[in-house]
């Protein structure tokens, strides 16, 4: 069916609704609230008890709409927060799905306002509505939600087997000889397929419609059988169905099926709780499946998925709406107590420690791992293995936010936590809580550990690298809107210091947030403490919330040492970003600590005296300490977590590059390219769905218009703040994307720098930094001329860099950089671009190009130049000035792959040079290709000449056009050619010049750049 990709398919099917109700096999079960009339608040307790007995899914019954007894908004709020209260007690994932039974032009604004209140699905009636109504909320990437398709007025869509009398009309064979409307297989299987659907309801064999039962399987084939990239999508008999038809249902339908019992549930009596536990038992379902998180509460089994019980669990009172229990408070109130005093005996221990760091935060951080996070048990070792070197050649990325659950889990909460100088309390809550053995704490701060003083992303806990403050909140953006985009159900929760609030980089990511309106929840640790001192004493930034709430942003304030506040205001989510202030005392728990004031950041004990104070603190302290005694048999291994490809980041490790040199022919009648990338980029694109383009306010200017206006979906403009950009793009990588930036190069290295380096380039990811404007191709003068980027991006590991000479580059680097693991720099060019190499001739990573008919070795060269970008041109220009009686022969290498530099090419070629060598580089020549190729001579010892033309060291350049630029600052045709007389030292006379003062090789060019070339002939 050519018309195939105008439908979205299944946004979840049978797999992806498995994996958010956390039931990986065992029949689904589905029922519906009814009867009609009841009120809002009688049907959210009717939720309530179902969920309760272990639906997996909770529908409305198809007739209600917006009636005066339940209207909708009211009924959805009320439903979707009782499933969701039902869901915390019992640890389970059911999905409450509204009828978004309305007129079509309200369906998509109900559809959004049952997101925000927390449902976890919709029931939608095409033969009301429309099928495109379904297309196109599936196909609306805001949205995210599963669709259940009812099939109420479809029936007169179903072929017929009548003729208008009424008589039945069939040929000789028993078969209907002028068939009318549409298959069940079509219209119950594969057309809410196409349009989106990932379930369907229909009428079932025995109900009180009449269907038969090869009609039925033939609706239930539509649903499952292969479609190309259409999934497959769960049947849902109904129709009157009882308890007692379940048995026989299974036997037809199989387990990949979704049984729906309504009114046949209401039967069983008033407990509806009960009904549904009846139900489960009838459909096999005696054992219910949990959820991995937050109802898992057993702390002695370290959140091992068994039932709580009533003496360790931190559970809710069911009589108390969402609050908790007296017990659970205690129960965390202990926690938090407990890792006070481990922080403090560490503190003792080692005459140093982050004490009022613990003090501030210990509740909250308890909070959020006890109750308000739905984590799953850890799947990293309880006892890390060493540090086994950053990531790079050879060696994956390995994060420790295993230890919060799994983070590739779809329906599990991501805490990614930025203060890492906090690390010391995260260690002791994972200790406390069971997710970290004691004897790991015994490692913290030592050599070769992986639990370091200041947390890496390969610490405990930590999900990413936080160090440098502020890039925390930017890269959880980045995630959350990966997650969203694979329409993942859990939350992204970032912890926070108040600090972090002096960094720009801070605002960037909050206007980012609230611009694109990215679903996360920052729990800032408010204690007005920083290093130096008290913030409003160091610098003071004034009322957070108040800022925070102009921006956009939704702000809660609560008292961060009140574990019923912190929950309510954590637990309760909202449609964008939310930022949960904890107002917090950096003494509370030690009053003694208050005499050390202001300076409270790092505790060193003065003396003798002030060090036996804090030991007879320590001494009244009494803190119950939980068994940590389990079966190690289940506890994973150091070893088996770092082979463990699900707790990695999916890039293969970097293999060694061997470079080599490829002879090159060059076109002998040359055109000029108008825009290349940016016709080049849409098609790209369009083959590859996990690319994401990024710009910074630069989308036009970086020929990315096109792309926008076509492929919006794999498009982000996040504005003028390169820094949150950088890290956001870290952040989208982690969850599998291919983030392009796309912006100017100086906006790419000098201003984001350490974004780039902390990031991007540590974790290794795979993140393509496109910088348009490399050197002096632009008259914007000094703010604009990247002359440095090359020194600055390799100089950080793992960063390989890239840059294109011609239109054929330009029109190929893309797929170059795609089959690079780690991060990417690309030196790219816009707008008139020469095309100097054949179209069958593309760019190759770690490739260098001979621009020569003749074999490299055959004979000795005069003369080697070695040339990238822009400068290529000029020095084929150059060569045709020189008099070719002149007897000086060239051997001429371009290089598009900078990093890793060719440098065993270069050497193998000063072994057939004579004279030297010259690089010529369109940048300063600090630090670029030619200092590389000076590192290599002086490393080996080669004693060859070395000139480096480019921008001379210790200067910047001005604003003016690329011709004069090049020519003032030496590294245009005219330098070349003086630099190799002096080399070769005598003067080179020229053939006869043009009128433009080169060459006139007799080659046609067009365009306005004198773009001549010689032929291969002429070399």
């Amino acid at each position: 069916m050519e018309n195939r990709t105008m439908f979205p398919g299944p946004r979840y099917g049978i797999r992806g609704l498995r994996e958010l109700l956390g039931v990986p096999r065992a029949p689904l079960l589905c029922t519906a609230l009814k009867p009609m009339g009841r009120s809002a608040e009688e049907l959210a307790d009717m939720a309530y008890s179902l969920a309760r007995g272990g639906m997996d899914i909770i529908k409305d019954d198809h007739g209600l709409s917006n009636q005066i007894w339940a209207p909708f908004n009211k009924r959805v709020q009320l439903c979707s927060q009782a499933v969701l209260r039902a869901n915390r007690e019992t640890g389970r994932k059911t999905l409450y799905a509204p009828c978004l039974n309305a007129p079509s032009d309200q369906i998509f604004e109900r559809a959004k306002f049952s997101k925000e209140c927390g449902a976890g699905a919709v029931l939608l009636l095409p033969g009301l509505s429309g099928w495109d109504v379904a297309r196109k909320l599936a196909s609306d990437p805001t949205f995210g939600l599963p669709i259940l398709i009812h099939p109420a007025m479809l029936g007169g869509w179903l072929h017929s087997h009548h003729r208008d009398d009424g008589e039945q009309q069939l040929d000789n064979d028993g078969e209907d000889e002028h068939p009318r409307g549409l298959s069940h297989e079509f219209l119950f299987g594969v057309l809410p397929r196409l349009c989106g659907g990932d379930a369907v309801i229909f009428p079932n064999e025995g109900s009180r419609f009449q269907v038969t039962s090869d009609e039925c399987q033939q609706v239930v084939e539509g649903c499952r059988r292969p479609m190309g990239r259409f999934q497959p999508i769960l049947p849902s008999p109904a129709g009157g169905m009882k308890l007692h038809h379940v048995n026989d249902m299974r036997k037809t339908f199989g387990d990949d099926t979704l049984y729906l019992i309504g009114g046949g549930l209401l039967e069983q009596g008033p407990d509806l709780e009960e009904g549904a536990r009846m139900f489960a038992h009838c459909a096999g379902r005696d054992r219910p499946y949990h959820v991995p998180g937050r109802e898992v509460k057993d702390l002695v089994s370290s959140y091992e998925a068994r039932k709580p019980t009533k003496s360790n669990a931190v559970s809710r009172d069911s009589d108390c709406g969402d609050s908790l229990t007296a017990n659970s408070i205690a129960e965390i109130e202990r926690v938090a107590m407990a890792v006070r005093r481990r922080v403090l005996e560490y503190t003792l221990k080692n005459n140093g420690g982050y004490l009022s760091q613990a003090c501030s935060s210990a509740e909250t951080l308890a909070t959020l791992y006890l109750c308000s996070l739905r984590l799953g048990p850890s799947v990293s070792p309880s006892i890390p293995g060493p540090f086994r070197g950053s990531p790079g050649p050879g060696i994956e990325t390995v994060t420790g936010e295993g230890h919060n659950g799994d983070p590739t889990a779809p329906n599990l909460d991501r805490l990614i936590f930025s203060p890492v100088h906090y690390a010391l309390v995260l260690y002791s809550l994972l200790v406390e809580i069971g997710r970290l053995d004691v004897k790991a704490f015994e490692s913290y701060n030592k050599d070769g550990s992986t639990v370091e003083l200041i947390g890496a992303e390969h610490s405990p806990g930590h999900a990413v690298t936080a160090g440098s403050l502020a890039q925390a909140l930017s890269q959880a953006a980045g995630i959350a809107y990966g997650r969203k985009l694979k329409r993942h159900t859990g939350r992204v929760v970032v912890y926070m210091s108040d600090g972090e609030m002096q960094e720009g980089q801070t605002w960037e990511a909050v206007q980012c947030l609230v611009q694109h309106k990215i679903e996360l929840t920052a729990v800032i640790d408010v204690n007005r403490q920083q290093c130096d001192g008290k913030m409003d004493q160091v610098c003071d930034i004034g009322n957070i919330a108040n800022k925070l709430r102009a921006f956009g942003a939704i702000v809660k304030e609560v008292n961060g040492h009140n574990i019923g506040e912190i929950d309510t205001a954590v637990s309760h989510t909202h449609r964008g970003p939310t930022f949960v202030l904890c107002y917090t005392d950096p003494c509370h728990g030690f009053p003694l600590l208050r005499g050390r004031a202001p300076r409270l950041h790092y505790v060193r004990f003065k003396d003798a005296a002030e060090k036996q104070q804090w030991e007879d603190v320590l001494a009244k302290m009494d803190a119950p300490r939980l068994n940590h005694q389990k079966d190690t048999s289940k506890i994973p291994t150091s070893e088996s977590y770092h082979q463990a490809k699900s707790m990695s980041i999916q890039t293969s490790p970097n293999a060694v590059i061997n470079t080599h040199i490829e002879q090159c022919s060059v076109c002998s009648d040359i055109e000029t390219v108008t825009r290349p990338h940016r016709a080049h980029l849409l098609e790209w694109m369009k083959d590859h769905p996990k690319a994401i383009v990024i710009t910074a306010d630069l989308t036009s200017s970086c020929e990315a218009d096109l792309l926008r206006d076509s492929l919006p979906s794999q498009y982000l403009s996040l504005g003028m703040a390169e820094q949150n950009m950088m890290s956001f793009a870290g952040g989208l990588a982690r969850e599998g994307f291919r983030p392009y930036i796309h912006t100017f190069g100086v906006f790419v290295t000098r201003r984001p720098y350490d974004q780039v380096a902390m990031s991007i380039g540590v974790p290794n990811l795979p993140v393509r930094l496109l910088g348009f404007l490399p050197g002096l191709t632009t008259p914007g003068g000094v703010t604009h001329q990247a002359i440095d980027d090359v020194a600055l991006m390799r100089s950080i590991p793992n960063m390989r860099i890239l840059e294109v000479g011609d239109a054929t580059e330009v029109e190929t680097v893309m797929d170059v950089a795609e089959s690079i693991d780690g991060p990417v720099y690309i030196r790219m060019l816009r707008g008139e671009v020469p095309r100097l190499f054949p179209l069958h001739s593309p760019m190759k990573f770690g490739a260098a190009r001979l621009l020569s008919t003749s074999n490299l070795f055959s004979r000795d060269s005069d003369i080697a130049i070695i040339t990238a970008g822009i400068c290529t041109e000029e020095a084929i220009k150059a060569r045709k000035m020189i008099r070719k009686s002149s007897d000086v022969s060239i051997l001429h290498l371009h290089l598009s792959t900078i990093v890793p530099f060719p440098s065993n090419d270069i050497l193998r070629v000063c072994n057939f040079i004579r004279h030297g060598i010259i690089t010529m580089e369109n940048h300063s020549v600090i630090g670029g290709i030619g200092s590389a190729t000076a590192e290599i001579l002086a490393e080996h010892a080669v004693a060859k000449p070395l000139i480096r033309l480019g921008v001379p060291g210790g200067t910047y350049a001005h604003g003016a056009s690329r011709e004069y630029l090049v020519k003032e600052y030496g590294f245009d045709k005219h330098a070349l050619v003086d630099a190799i007389e002096k080399l070769v030292r005598k003067k080179l006379t020229k053939d006869w010049e043009g009128d433009d003062g080169t060459p006139d090789s007799g080659i046609n060019t067009k365009g306005g750049i004198a773009n001549l070339i010689e032929r291969p002939e002429d070399l």
